[in-house]
């Protein structure tokens, strides 16, 4: 189960590979905890690294400040490290781990006139949404409570239903919904999902992504191919223990 974290303070994060960058620029940055966006992958069995977005590779190879972490290939985290002194062979980085906050990912799913209902069209913001690592990485905005038996839904979909408009042919048209469960919309939460984009028409410019806002009814965002993740800017929040629970 993931959560919406609710804001405390917030600081700015410039693409996890640029934050990990400057850290090997800064010897004095070696002292405290750096933050990067990454991927894991899994080699065999329990072992694994870190794929950043720039391609790079960088490997746990202290984890004694984690506790039964459980691996996952595929799996989009940020992940709280110090950079070690010591080289490995097949990485650009080697680092000691501090802790790793799993990104809900999933996949996107197409939707039909079965499945309309249940994957939901209730109100979500996009706050911000960049391609990075193979992913549509989305923060996002959404009221709820913290009622355990609501759990929110979240998916990326291609529309394959009879009706569904025809838009920007220029595109790959996807729609980010949300399911709120009948929850109450007592608080507003931010949170981070990724969504892993396989079988991409790279003849396309981008993507189309339509949004049932919070505020506005909807709304269509476009993301290009050729977007930099080095210029987007992903607002990585600390939090309190107030959570909308999500899935």
């Amino acid at each position: 189960m993931k959560k919406v974290k609710w804001i405390l303070f917030s600081f700015l994060l410039i693409g996890g590979s640029l934050l990990l960058q400057s850290c090997l620029d800064d010897d004095d940055n070696n002292d405290y905890n750096s933050l990067a966006i990454t991927t894991i992958k899994v080699k065999a069995g329990q072992d694994y690294y870190f794929a950043l977005d720039d391609g790079k590779k960088m490997l746990p190879g202290d984890t004694t400040s984690i506790h039964n972490y459980l691996v996952k290939d595929g799996q989009r985290a940020f992940v709280y490290f110090n950079l070690l002194e010591e080289k490995k062979e097949g990485y650009d980085y080697n680092a000691k781990v501090q802790y790793i906050e799993n990104i809900l990912t999933k996949s996107v799913i197409p939707m039909d006139e079965q499945t309309t209902d249940s994957i939901g069209d209730d109100r979500i913001n996009i706050v911000d949404m960049w391609l990075g690592g193979g992913y549509l990485n989305i923060e996002f905005q959404l009221f709820g409570t913290q009622n355990i038996q609501k759990k929110h839904m979240l998916n990326l979909v291609r529309n394959e239903r009879q009706d569904a408009p025809q838009e920007d042919a220029d595109y790959i048209n996807l729609e980010f919904r949300h399911n709120a469960y009948d929850d109450t919309p007592a608080y507003l939460g931010n949170g981070f999902v990724c969504f892993k984009l396989d079988n991409i028409d790279t003849t396309k410019k981008g993507f189309n992504i339509r949004v049932n806002t919070l505020y506005n009814g909807i709304k269509q965002y476009k993301i290009n191919m050729d977007t930099s993740t080095a210029a987007l800017n992903a607002s990585l929040k600390a939090y309190t223990e107030q959570t909308i629970p999500i899935k």
